[in-house]
């Protein structure tokens, strides 16, 4: 994997940018030392056991294919996890892409847990529609494409739990460093209770993980480790935390990734500096034109009431291009019927574009 180049910068588009995070973000996600990890803080059944166990003994599936790349000085935390088929399609329900989707078997039981995580990189957390609910239409589907699969007919009693764990790396100020946890219970109960059934509920869990990029207090284990890995801070700031708080092996392809998530995300503040600076001088320049026309309604009125003159003859004196004589008779009779006139009124009457300052930045918030 080729390193960013330096000039990323110069010809970066806010879209591309976008679209590299996410690929450099869920690139480290599936490495399987990262995914024990994730297992271990965040699904109860795996909770008791360690990182390396599960990493190399829990993380199965016989549907799946495991890379190890081919660089000597790569250690098993290089294997990562590919679904085969990562893309869950039917004609009823159209189709949905998972980033990462595998299952894990739990230890010293024959049970195993389907667990698919997606990473969603957006400073935005509501995108039009909320993350909850979108997370639940996925575990749906995990639940219902296993018939066929993990259970033929009405076998339902072999239905697999299943887990949907969003991480948003850059979210807004507010959710930032935060940890919630969504799944199926009893809520009510009368007569006879069935503890089974209460049981048999738990099949399935969202998570979603907002991450912490800006200070150093951490709610839980599992926001500080995901945002030293998933930060587009300097690579040396982070690794040794990694290596030595999490004893994740910091192989040539982690640190690869690491290195392009840092070069994309130093050129989108770049491109969002340069955005912001150049949206300031179109703004000062649109003030400065709203400024002169003031002054020259003034001017216009001054010239009427010292003279006795008539709006036309005073725009005439003043050399106000002809062009321009309609608008400030039409700002002139605002005035008279409101009292006033405002910024937005000349804006309109003169046609005066202004920027889009509400343009998403390219990289978050």
């Amino acid at each position: 994997m080729a390193i960013v180049q330096t000039n990323l910068a110069n010809t970066i588009d806010a879209s591309e940018g976008k679209a590299k995070l996410d690929e450099y973000a869920k690139s480290l996600i599936r490495h399987k030392a990262v995914l024990a990890r994730i297992l271990k803080e965040c699904v109860d059944e795996f909770k008791d056991f360690d990182v390396e166990f599960i990493q190399n003994e829990c993380i199965v599936d016989e549907i799946q294919v495991s890379v190890v790349a081919l660089d000597q000085d790569v250690l098993n935390g290089d294997a990562k996890i590919i679904g085969a088929n990562t893309e869950d399609a039917s004609y009823s329900e159209g189709t949905v892409r998972f980033d990462v989707l595998f299952t894990a078997k739990v230890p010293n039981t024959e049970e195993v847990i389907g667990l698919t995580i997606n990473v969603e990189i957006q400073g935005d957390v509501n995108p039009g529609y909320p993350i909850i609910a979108r997370a639940v239409y996925y575990v749906g589907r995990l639940i219902s494409r296993q018939k066929g699969t993990v259970f033929q007919n009405s076998d339902y009693g072999k239905l697999q739990k299943v887990y949907s764990i969003w991480i948003c790396p850059d979210p807004t100020h507010q959710k930032r460093n935060s940890y919630a946890e969504y799944g199926m219970k009893r809520i009510a109960e009368a007569g006879y209770i069935d503890e089974n059934e209460a049981r048999e509920c738990d099949r399935m869990r969202i998570i979603i993980v907002s991450l912490n990029d800006e200070g150093t207090e951490f709610r839980s284990d599992l926001i500080r480790f995901l945002s030293y890995l998933l930060s587009t801070k300097p690579v040396k700031d982070r690794k040794s935390v990694l290596e030595n708080d999490y004893r994740l092996p910091m192989t040539k392809e982690i640190e690869e990734e690491m290195e392009g998530m840092c070069n994309y995300g130093e050129a989108i503040a770049k491109y969002n500096r340069a955005e912001g600076m150049r949206i300031a001088r179109e703004q000062a320049e649109i003030k400065a034109r709203i400024d002169k026309v003031k002054i020259r309604l003034d001017d216009i009125k001054n010239a009427m009431d010292a003279f006795h003159t008539t709006a036309q003859e005073a725009m005439t004196a003043f050399k106000i291009p002809v062009e321009e004589q309609d608008r400030y008779m039409t700002l002139l009779a605002r005035e008279e019927a409101s009292q006033g006139i405002t910024d937005e009124d000349i804006v309109e009457v003169f046609g005066i574009e202004m920027p889009d300052a509400s343009q998403e930045p390219a990289g978050g918030e």
